[in-house]
């Protein structure tokens, strides 16, 4: 495709891209305009198409950002740190992705110990006597998954989380 392209045809066909990519997922602002760019329409088209989406309804980048933030809390998978930078990953602002990560916490009830034992106990990791290097590998999975050092430290212990397991 050419890199510019204008017109009410181009605005059709970018309008038409978004929609199927919107009827596939929620998508954020930022996600919409990368793919456009990826199709070559020009930065009048893109911003004339986003302006047009928002309006109708199909682009909110708040609500977007407090949908994702409750499904991802709700698997308890995540920490509330990874949660914050899936959403960052998505072109949202930190401020909007606090606020969606705050009002999802509410909105699903989320307890980082629960999800933290979850993690765990999907490992085997949990329910039975861990030596240091296990420990240490527990701790560097929560860790990985978003959870703060207070909720390891809650889970674990003590456990050195250095690769050597080893405790002092």
């Amino acid at each position: 495709m050419s890199t510019e392209q204008e017109g009410p045809e181009a605005v059709r066909r970018a309008t038409e891209a978004c929609l199927r990519l919107l009827a596939v997922r929620a998508r954020s602002r930022h996600e919409l305009r990368l793919a456009l760019e990826r199709k070559g329409f020009s930065a009048h088209v893109m911003e004339e198409v986003l302006g047009r989406l928002q309006g109708y309804g199909y682009l909110d980048d708040a609500r977007f950002a407090r949908e994702r933030a409750a499904a991802l809390l709700s698997r308890g998978r995540f920490g509330p740190r990874a949660v914050l930078q899936r959403l960052q990953a998505h072109g949202l602002g930190s401020e909007v992705a606090r606020e969606a990560l705050s009002a999802a916490s509410g909105e699903v009830e989320f307890d980082p110990l629960a999800a933290a034992r979850q993690v765990l106990e999907r490992r085997r990791l949990l329910g039975r006597p861990l030596g240091p290097k296990e420990r240490a590998r527990a701790g560097r999975l929560l860790h990985s998954r978003g959870f703060s050092e207070d909720v390891i430290q809650q889970l674990l212990g003590e456990a050195s989380l250095d690769p050597s397991g080893l405790d002092d």
